[in-house]
């Protein structure tokens, strides 16, 4: 196992207080004081002042992307790292990402259509992100995923004038995860099947319920949902009306256990009880409630999309597998509430879930499996000694060149 090295000494700046940087930067490397460096943010303050103008039904004054960064003053750091960010400063800095840089809206809803993409060559601000990324001071580009970083080359291939320099600074570092032993389940009673994810829609709860009624009735089952159902922006026919409709019926299911919001301690106790996990997800950028149940002995169903496939694999997991894009994601999506790929998602899950209840041992024999993945390729102590050679080279070892 990796050790992180006991003399680096040094301050990282960040920006972004949320999930995916406690996951993945805040705090990862014990040596390194992190400074939040927002205040010192110009494209901040513009996005503030579009955010207000907005709230009050007025077009936004400027053309800014929230995933930048612009320091107004030296914010007295030896380097930064961002999320999804590119910079525009002198000071070094790194950046995770989790699908594609520069993580603009342009970008995020037009790279997978070859024609909108070929229009974002010639944007101005879309060269200004690549010109940052490809310039020194932009040290290296932290890949949440192979299938990230396979997005991000084919990306790249759009713009020729970037492509060596670019790709020459991005590699893969999965995000870190705790795992506890595993703890022998009660099989005497029902197969606790478990559910976490705020959208639900999105991340196949709907036919996940349905697949699961067609089969209660032959198999002893009990399903665990912890989502707050929460209306999806664009994932279709889902409105508050239908919202409220599936909230009562779920409510009223004596085989079901539904709760809106659960503290994380409680979330992680399902798990370690739980015998499988379920994540028959549309679309996800990386799957990080597979890594949880991982790392507390669930095994998991999954669908075959982005980097599932990376980290659900077969030795310890399920997928339920179904034609994927060049872009790893799935070629079809529902268009409407009631549609044949929906029913189709149903049907296969549903296959699946019939070879998995038959053979209960293989749970075990997976879970098990599952908490010695984790160990290997997400150990937090590997995770910090990688990130701290990262830091080492990019933000003291270049300085001495």
């Amino acid at each position: 196992m990796l050790r992180p090295l006991c003399n680096l000494d040094m301050k990282i700046g960040y920006t972004g207080n949320n999930y995916p940087e406690k996951r993945n930067i805040i705090g990862r490397v014990s040596k390194a004081e992190y400074i939040n460096i927002s205040p010192y943010n110009f494209y901040a303050y513009l996005n503030k002042i579009n955010f207000w103008l907005m709230q009050r039904g007025r077009s936004p004054l400027f053309d800014s992307d929230y995933y930048q960064y612009q320091s107004l003053l030296p914010a007295g750091v030896d380097g930064m790292h961002f999320f999804n960010s590119v910079s525009y400063s002198q000071t070094p800095w790194i950046t995770t990402f989790e699908t594609v840089l520069p993580y603009f809206n342009k970008m995020k809803s037009g790279f997978k259509d070859p024609a909108t993409l070929q229009l974002l060559t010639v944007n101005p601000s879309i060269h200004k992100a690549l010109d940052a990324m490809a310039k020194p001071s932009c040290k290296a580009l932290i890949a949440l995923s192979q299938s990230t970083r396979d997005i991000q080359e084919q990306v790249l291939e759009y713009f020729p004038e970037y492509r060596r320099l670019i790709e020459g600074k991005i590699m893969v570092l999965h995000p870190p995860q705790a795992a506890k032993p595993y703890e022998p389940r009660d099989w005497s009673g029902k197969i606790q099947l478990l559910f976490v994810g705020r959208a639900f829609y999105r991340k196949g709860g709907q036919e996940m319920v349905h697949a699961l009624d067609n089969l209660r009735k032959k198999y002893p089952i009990h399903l665990t949902i912890v989502s707050s159902l929460d209306v999806e922006s664009g994932w279709p026919g889902i409105t508050d009306a239908q919202l409220s409709e599936d909230k009562r019926w779920l409510s009223t299911q004596d085989w079901i256990t539904w709760y809106p919001q659960l503290s994380n301690d409680q979330v992680l106790d399902l798990m370690q009880k739980s015998h499988l996990g379920l994540l028959p997800t549309w679309q996800d950028t990386y799957g990080y409630s597979v890594l949880e149940m991982q790392a507390n002995g669930c095994p998991v169903l999954s669908t075959n999309i982005r980097s599932l496939p990376e980290i659900n694999r077969a030795d310890c997991g399920w997928r339920l597998n179904h034609e994927t894009n060049e872009w790893g994601e799935w070629k079809e999506i529902p268009e409407e509430r009631k549609s044949e790929v929906s029913a189709h998602l149903v049907a296969v899950m549903e296959e699946e879930l019939v070879k998995i209840l038959d053979n209960p041992n293989e749970m075990e024999a997976k879970g098990r499996r599952a908490v010695k993945r984790i160990l290997q390729f997400h150990h937090p102590e590997d995770h910090a000694a990688r990130l701290t050679e990262i830091y080492q080279h990019c933000f003291i070892d270049s300085d001495r060149h």
